[in-house]
């Protein structure tokens, strides 16, 4: 994702802020160093002049990288930051190369006289304040933004503040020697000083280069892996994580894991495990930006039932009223098969066939399958509520549960015509909430049984069980009369 117009604007701020004090640093050591003949000073005037480039190649970075993904770039432009930091590593090591060059032949084979005064001195001195001070600024913003460009800025800085040291002390020497007899050799620490520098510079950019190039071959930090790798399969749900891979963009993290969740999980339920797993890694990195692919697999304790439901959900098949039986030393089970008005006998009986290979394949104990094709319910039909029209029937109804449960008060009876011209009726009856849910359901059944004795054309009941009014708002619960129960195995 693409960063702030604000975070953007500071952003560029900071690098504009860090090109305008290189300009002023590179000029300033680069005319000293000229009028001295000081190599010392002369090579940070050359680092100092990298620097600058390098801070205008951080300009133009982080303003590329801010812009938001387009058609070419899916996963947005942040690489650039990690480019730029690449291109800064290597210009330094070229700088660092001659500089190491120059030094020695300084050392070994020239020598080379050089003037120190007090402007050497104050460029030096007000160089490190200079540096120390838009060091700190750009470390700064490289942690708020995590920018890889403004880090490989503030490395360059935190470098030229030691380097800026050691030239000090060069030119300390060789000023020291102009003044003082049989002490000549100390006229090449300035030369020493632009050795130390160079060496210097080739670590600090060579961590810089390698650390950009591991961005853009996509090394994934090992240890993080490993904490986010346990905190997606510490969450609820999960059966097992895979290893989660892991790649920086500029300022963003991306993270791809895949998870097993059980067979018999909803899509709504996967779903609901993928959004756990995302806050899961944004609570070890928050950069995190996570894409999680869930699979289906079989968990320890699932059922003889869950796996009929599973595996006929596996094969694209719509079942219910799923029932399993032991029958000796094996098992054998029914269930309800949906299948499209269009398809022919033959055609839905070699489904429901295929269906029955596979369960019998993935349960070795599962002796025999039985079926009921039916044809899968259609769009759903129009209905009309018919209760103001009977209010006799509604009344029997009400008077009946009260007969049957006294506990219970039908407060609510809806009539409906059925298909086999009798009455579908749904029920809200209150109960009390303290009464455990096994209690409600033997109550409903047995209201249910009183009913159909006294009101004989009832053919579908629903008794929807709520807890009193006044007695605290709880999640109501439902007990079908009529339709398959959850305890039958069905959901």
């Amino acid at each position: 994702m693409a960063t702030s117009d604000t975070d953007q604007q500071e952003k560029i701020q900071v690098t504009v802020i860090s090109v305008a004090a290189a300009v002023v640093l590179t000029l300033l050591k680069l005319t000293v160093g000229l009028l001295t003949g000081s190599l010392g000073l002369i090579s940070e005037a050359a680092h100092s002049g990298l620097d600058t480039i390098a801070s205008i190649i951080t300009f133009f970075s982080v303003r590329i990288a801010g812009r938001p993904p387009d058609a070419e770039h899916p996963y947005g432009h942040g690489r650039v930051e990690n480019l730029s930091a690449t291109i800064q590593g290597i210009l330094l090591l070229v700088t660092a190369g001659a500089i190491i060059y120059e030094a020695i032949r300084r050392l070994v084979f020239e020598t080379v006289a050089i003037e120190t005064s007090i402007w050497t001195f104050a460029v030096m001195a007000a160089s490190i304040g200079v540096d120390f001070w838009r060091s700190r600024m750009l470390a700064a913003a490289a942690r708020k933004f995590n920018s890889r460009a403004l880090e490989a800025d503030a490395l360059n800085f935190r470098a030229d503040m030691f380097s800026s040291a050691v030239v000090i002390l060069g030119l300390a020497l060789a000023a020291y020697a102009e003044f003082t007899d049989g002490l000549d050799f100390l006229m090449k620490g300035d030369a020493a000083a632009a050795l130390v520098v160079g060496v210097v510079i080739i670590v600090m950019s060579g961590r810089l280069a390698l650390s950009a190039i591991d961005v853009l071959l996509d090394r994934a930090p090992t240890d993080l892996q490993e904490r986010m790798t346990g905190a997606a399969s510490l969450v609820p749900g999960v059966v097992a994580s895979r290893p989660v891979r892991l790649r920086e963009s500029g300022h963003r993290l991306l993270a791809d894991v895949v998870v097993s969740v059980p067979r018999t999980a909803s899509l709504a339920e996967a779903h609901e495990v993928a959004e756990r797993i995302e806050a899961a890694l944004r609570s070890v990195e928050p950069r995190a930006e996570t894409v999680v692919h869930v699979e289906p697999a079989v968990p320890e304790a699932e059922t003889a039932i869950e796996a009929i439901r599973a595996i006929a959900l596996q094969m694209g098949v719509r079942s219910h009223h799923e029932q399993v039986y032991r029958v000796g030393d094996h098992l054998e089970a029914s269930l309800h098969v949906e299948v499209e008005p269009q398809l022919t006998l033959g055609e839905a009986h070699a489904l429901a066939h295929r269906l029955v290979e596979v369960l019998k394949e993935d349960n070795p104990q599962l002796r025999r399958v039985d079926t009921h094709i039916e044809v899968a319910t259609p769009d759903p039909s129009q209905r009309r509520e018919m209760g103001a029209d009977h209010p006799e029937i509604v009344a029997v109804i009400q008077e009946a549960v009260a007969e049957i449960d006294a506990d219970a008060h039908c407060r609510e009876v809806r009539l409906y015509p059925s298909a086999a011209s009798g009455w579908d009726a749904t029920l809200h009856c209150d109960f009390p909430p303290s009464v455990p849910m096994g209690e409600i359901h033997r109550r409903t059944e047995r209201i249910e049984q009183g009913l159909r004795q006294r009101v004989p054309a009832l053919d579908q009941l629903v008794i929807h069980a709520e807890p009193r009014h006044g007695a605290g708002r709880s999640r109501p619960s439902l007990a079908r009369a009529g339709w398959p129960r959850a305890d039958d195995g069905v959901i």
